[in-house]
């Protein structure tokens, strides 16, 4: 039911009057100048060439520290993810990122 009424929503992609449109030409425009890279601090050099290999780090958030943070996050009128980013934005402000840091998640 979300699809169906989402699809009848943003209308059609090729229609350029359609909300689908007019939203991607937004967005397009929006991170249009974006750099292709940050240049922050690394452990290790970046490869000449995109492996596109990766990897993961698990953060443990002790209860009492998720709880503070779920706090701040209430208090704010935002969810414990907005609250998260907003750090890893902070962070990656000050080691070198810029004021208008662009953070994605899947």
């Amino acid at each position: 039911d979300y699809t169906l009424w989402q699809n009848e929503l943003l209308g059609d992609q090729n229609d350029p009057d359609s909300l689908f449109a007019t939203q991607i030409d937004y967005w397009t425009e929006a991170l249009a100048d974006l750099p292709d890279q940050l240049n922050l601090p690394t452990d290790r050099p970046r490869p000449a060439v995109m492996t596109y290999r990766g990897d993961y780090v698990t953060v443990d958030i002790d209860a009492d520290l998720h709880r503070r943070l779920s706090d701040v996050a209430r208090a704010s009128g935002a969810s414990l993810f907005m609250v998260l980013q907003a750090g890893l934005a902070g962070l990656l402000t000050r080691l070198g990122a810029g004021e208008d840091v662009p953070v994605g998640s899947p």
